[in-house]
């Protein structure tokens, strides 16, 4: 059991819903159940009731709920004050970042940042996009970097770092492949490989398609922008991915392979850094944000 599991248990239990959980986690539906059943296997209990509609919590969840208040309290509690117990602490700022951080030049802007301020500490910390979110509210980070997906303006502040847009990858035999810019509708009865399910990325591709009026015929998915390559290469399908982040890994070999065709329609996603706005904000966080709104509101 962890504090991850406690806070998606008690997040089903007072919303009623593993959909609504999931929003207020910033975290997929199938991730939600996967923790909770989790947490049931671990305890060997039955902490909801499924078989209705609406579900609901049993005997043994009533009496887990009260004790996972009591535990996420007194560790919320703990990082806090553990927060504000030495000068170091305040000249440290952990940064929570997607795993496609490198083609969005967050380590140049850590790296001079360094130089202006040599004192500061910076953490940076590879997680799921879904969960980022989450652990930026529950102050286990100071700073999050990523795409932005639905963003809550009352409780968050962000800076943009760029917008992204979407772009077709096909095989470099494909008719279209040589043309300079193609309709999203003409791709729609073509295979498509495209990011991992649950994922945002692959989220907004489906999305595109839908909007384009037809839904993608998806046959592979992945996490890696370069096994996405090296299927479409081979055939398998096209794909939809992010511009920037794309170019990025495309080297000799997969550039004789594959074609990156512009799209007419404009879907796009933008890549940010945020920040919970309750929460205290250590003296290099406070330091790295002015460091960064300086920068983007220059390159406006």
């Amino acid at each position: 059991m962890d504090i991850i599991q406690l806070k998606y248990f008690i997040a089903v239990a007072e919303s009623g819903s593993f959909s609504e959980a999931a929003e207020i986690m910033f975290s997929a539906q199938s991730t939600v159940s996967k923790q909770i059943a989790a947490l049931e296997k671990e305890l060997n209990i039955q902490l909801f009731d499924r078989s209705k509609r609406r579900i609901s919590m049993t005997d043994h969840g009533k009496f887990f709920l009260n004790h996972a208040h009591i535990i996420l309290n007194s560790y919320n509690d703990m990082i806090r004050e553990l927060e504000s117990m030495t000068v170091q602490d305040d000249n440290t700022a952990i940064i929570r970042a997607t795993s496609a951080m490198l083609p969005y030049n967050l380590i140049s802007y850590i790296t001079h940042f360094k130089e202006t301020t040599p004192d500061a500490n910076i953490l940076v910390e590879e997680f799921d996009g879904e969960d980022i979110m989450k652990m930026l509210k529950d102050s286990e980070c100071d700073l999050a970097f990523f795409r932005v997906g639905k963003f809550d303006e009352e409780h968050y502040e962000k800076l943009p770092v760029l917008v992204e847009k979407y772009i077709a990858v096909l095989p470099a035999n494909h008719p279209l492949a040589k043309e300079s810019i193609i309709s999203l509708s003409q791709l729609s009865n073509e295979k498509f490989i495209l990011c991992r399910q649950n994922s945002g990325l692959h989220r907004n591709a489906v999305a595109a398609c839908n909007k384009t009026g037809f839904e993608p015929d998806i046959v592979a998915t992945s996490n890696h922008t370069t096994n996405i390559f090296e299927m479409v290469s081979m055939n398998m399908g096209v794909s939809l991915l992010l511009q920037k982040g794309t170019e990025h890994y495309m080297n000799d070999s997969f550039a004789k392979a594959v074609s990156l065709v512009e799209l007419k329609e404009t879907f796009t996603v933008e890549v940010a850094f945020a920040r919970y706005k309750k929460n205290h904000h250590t003296k290099a966080a406070s330091a790295l944000w002015e460091y960064i709104k300086n920068i983007t509101n220059n390159s406006i």
